[in-house]
């Protein structure tokens, strides 16, 4: 059996190990970080595959953003090593697990070609993603789901729309929906008490400029791009409007309970609410589970979360 070895030491590792009974890695590589150890498994420089001998290691990259995730194949590739044979990603490790946990709990099976479609998307396209692998096919499978129903489409803080684009892209053979796309562009607004004290207003800053994400959707007409801070921005949308699906990510407590407020009473019967942030690691965006688990406390709903991608998937 190949030596297992973790590359970056993203919220993903640290998730799993959290949860994890049984650690198959022997060490995590890290160029970045400080630490010596996660979880009691050691952190190393990637210069130390130089010493490990090919064919008998498979890397396992845990990297979230689309970006890290093209660099470092990039690099894996320039050291001569190849996908599926000498490394994999994260998606691929937690395949199977994730593909039962999903079926079990949204009641349908996943689709193999909508994950190959997912995976190329987020390792081929130029614009950043953060939704994660596993993240974007659910959501891309929940698209496909409602697409006999009534009801437009919302992404709650979209960063530069890599999101939205996959979607939009997949939606071509799918019924014509309003996909309303909100953001402020300017990063984050003021923090609450329940928000990681390492983060401050004004990070995620789209680091791009706005006029560059209006071209990105300038050729999909059904895109209803919203600049600004929610909740004001909601009143934006059409009093008799109703959604099929909502998509929240902007990762801060207040906005969450703005966006439950707002979407919650709008979404159909049969429709979903994804919460991006659910499950976090520790120190990380706890403000979202806080936010989810007070305003759906008293209310009759199934939830149900996944590490693999950080969501939670409500259906109404």
């Amino acid at each position: 059996m190949k030596q297992k070895i973790a590359w970056g030491t993203s919220k993903l590792l640290k998730m799993y190990l959290a949860q994890t009974e049984s650690n198959p890695f022997s060490y995590c590589i890290d160029d970045f970080s400080k630490a010596k150890s996660i979880y009691g498994l050691k952190i190393n420089k990637s210069k130390s595959l130089l010493q490990e001998k090919k064919g008998l290691f498979q890397i396992v990259i845990f990297a979230v953003s689309n970006k890290s995730l093209q660099e470092i194949s990039h690099k894996l590739n320039q050291m001569g090593l190849d996908y599926a044979k000498d490394f994999i990603y994260y998606s691929d490790f937690f395949y199977d697990s994730f593909v039962k946990k999903a079926s079990k709990y949204l009641g349908f099976k996943l689709n193999p070609r909508i994950y190959q479609y997912a995976l190329s998307f987020t390792l081929n396209s130029l614009t950043l993603v953060h939704t994660t692998i596993l993240g974007t096919w659910l959501f891309l499978e929940i698209l496909n789901k409602i697409n006999g129903l009534k009801g437009q489409i919302a992404e709650v803080g979209i960063f530069q729309g890599g999101n939205a684009l996959g979607a939009l892209h997949f939606m071509t053979n799918l019924k014509n929906k309003k996909f309303y796309l909100f953001d402020s562009f300017e990063g984050f607004p003021e923090l609450s008490q329940y928000d990681p004290s390492t983060s401050k207003k004004g990070d995620y800053d789209i680091e791009t400029t706005y006029q560059k994400i209006v071209d990105t959707f300038f050729p999909f007409k059904e895109v209803k791009l919203i600049k600004g801070f929610i909740p004001k921005t909601f009143n934006q949308i059409p009093k008799n409007e109703r959604f099929s699906l909502v998509f929240y990510d902007c990762d801060l407590y207040q906005p969450a309970i703005d966006t439950f407020n707002f979407f919650w009473q709008r979404i159909i019967p049969g429709g979903y609410l994804i919460i991006h942030d659910y499950q976090t690691e520790e120190g990380g965006f706890t403000g979202v589970k806080k936010a989810t688990d007070e305003f759906f406390k008293d209310k009759k709903v199934k939830l149900f979360s996944f590490f693999e991608n950080t969501m939670a998937v409500i259906k109404k």
